[in-house]
């Protein structure tokens, strides 16, 4: 989808999980002091289906300035999180012999920081949060797959020191 004079392109449409297969990039229209107007947004998969409380007409959503907001996108395509939101990468489970990546296993209550602007945390931190708090978001930038892991901020209960 081109936004803003912008390409970027969703995972499959064949994908399973719709936090890969749906839309969760948006363009600001109206700024605040965070964003502004032209923006490139990373947004929850589900603020932007019908009948979301967000869809105004067409292809225009008014949603509200929150966690359902994730990262500003910038030019080459890296994330700035927003809304007290925390970028990380998540911990894989250890294991005796080696894995494959498609057979690893990760941890369902911790993660790496790997940006946290705005919040209490640092990059290379370990942060452990609420069971299943990460939420996996998936873009393609450029032509190449980009995932991240996204917890919010109060999802968080401890870190390691």
């Amino acid at each position: 989808m081109t936004i803003a004079g912008v390409t970027v392109r969703t995972a499959s449409l064949f994908e399973k999980n719709y936090r890969e297969k749906s839309p969760v990039v948006c363009a600001v229209v109206h700024g605040n002091a965070y964003v502004k107007e032209g923006d490139i947004l990373l947004a929850h998969h589900n603020s932007f289906y019908l009948p979301s409380p967000y869809h105004l007409q067409d292809d225009l959503f008014s949603i509200p300035f929150g966690k359902t907001l994730f990262a500003v996108v910038d030019e080459e395509g890296a994330l700035k999180p927003i809304c007290d939101n925390i970028l990380c990468d998540r911990v894989v489970v250890e294991t005796l012999l080696p894995l494959s990546p498609e057979l690893q296993k990760t941890y369902i209550d911790r993660a790496v920081v790997k940006d946290g602007s705005g919040t209490a945390y640092k990059k290379g931190e370990t942060i452990f949060h609420r069971p299943n708090a990460g939420y996996d978001i998936v873009y393609i930038w450029q032509g190449i797959e980009k995932r991240v892991t996204k917890v919010a901020g109060d999802q968080v209960c401890g870190v390691l020191k």
